[in-house]
């Protein structure tokens, strides 16, 4: 272990970069990079982007089966790429790694395999829309509830406790001895064994504050999430109901999700289809129970003159406008 001290808060410096391009259809995505999950929500949409996946294409339950069950192996992929989201300035390399999963021919290579084969929940995501056009998507977190149980009585800010994802990263007892840095990058380490922190690392995080917007159709999605590991999950599926599935915003994010956990089994949240369910059961995927779903989507689109907003009922929110 190690100490943090006045010091590295004092040099401590807020960064600003450019958020991650890629194109998903007629929509261009905009979303964080590392540490950030922006390069894994995209992964998620353009792979399944490849299978055309329409209103029409889930009216049978066989249909709906079959895009769950594509759904589930292509978040059973991404969790296995999850372990790359690390600081790009403490982790140059992962970032290169992590950025080739978004070239096209990459995309194609998991479509094909997909094809062949049968966490933190004190977070508030804000999506705003402006009257000149102007977006905003936004996450904030303490991480855990009530973060590290620290409240300062002079700011009333209740502080923080992101430093427990990077402890996270190397289990205790697995024996994992730290590896050189060879130019600030770590060599060796996941899968089979993890990167220690290095000073000054960012955590990596499941937040995923996103905009879409398609020229050719005049339209915007402004979205993002809460429910720590939940996060991607529910705002993936949001997006592909909205975009693809024709659902209006409030059905598009109120729709029960499904959640791949760290063993690959499938967790439905209460009310999912019974039906879709014994489908990818016959499949061969295994299914769990999970205590609680705290997933949260918030959103705001666009379409020609008309705006539409909505805030997750699952925590009791309102959308506000003017």
């Amino acid at each position: 272990g190690s100490q943090l001290t006045l010091q590295d808060l004092a040099k401590f410096q807020p960064e600003v970069v450019d958020a991650l391009e890629v194109p998903l259809g007629d929509y261009s995505l905009y979303s964080p990079p590392p540490p950030a999950g922006g390069a894994i929500l995209s992964f998620i949409l353009n792979v399944l982007r490849g299978f055309n996946f329409s209103a029409e294409s889930v009216a049978r339950p066989e249909g709906r089966v079959n895009m769950y069950h594509h759904l589930v192996e292509t978040l059973k992929f991404a969790r296995g790429q999850r372990w790359r989201l690390r600081d790009p300035r403490s982790h140059p390399k992962l970032q290169v790694r992590l950025l080739r999963l978004l070239g096209w021919g990459q995309m194609q290579e998991w479509h094909h395999i997909s094809k062949d084969l049968e966490g933190g929940q004190s977070t508030s995501p804000v999506s705003v829309l402006g009257e000149d056009g102007s977006t905003v998507a936004a996450t904030s977190t303490i991480n855990t509830p009530f973060g590290a149980m620290v409240y300062s009585p002079r700011t009333g800010i209740i502080l923080n406790n992101e430093l427990l994802d990077l402890c996270e990263r190397c289990p205790r007892g697995s024996g994992t001895t730290p590896s050189p840095a060879v130019n600030g990058d770590r060599v060796g380490g996941a899968p089979g064994g993890c990167w220690p922190p290095v000073p000054g690392e960012r955590s990596p995080s499941s937040m995923v504050p996103s905009i879409l917007i398609s020229k050719a159709q005049g339209s915007k999605l402004v979205i993002g999430g809460a429910g720590g590991e939940l996060i991607i999950s529910a705002v993936a599926q949001a997006i592909m109901n909205k975009l693809w599935l024709g659902f209006d915003l409030r059905a598009a994010i109120a729709a029960p999700i499904l959640h791949v956990n760290s063993k690959g089994r499938v967790e439905y949240e209460p009310s999912f289809s019974q039906e879709v369910q014994r489908g990818l059961q016959d499949r061969g995927q295994n299914q769990t129970q999970r205590p609680f779903f705290l997933n949260v989507v918030q959103a705001v689109s666009q379409e020609g003159a008309c705006v539409y907003a909505v805030s997750d009922l699952r925590k009791g929110g309102e959308a506000a406008g003017y």
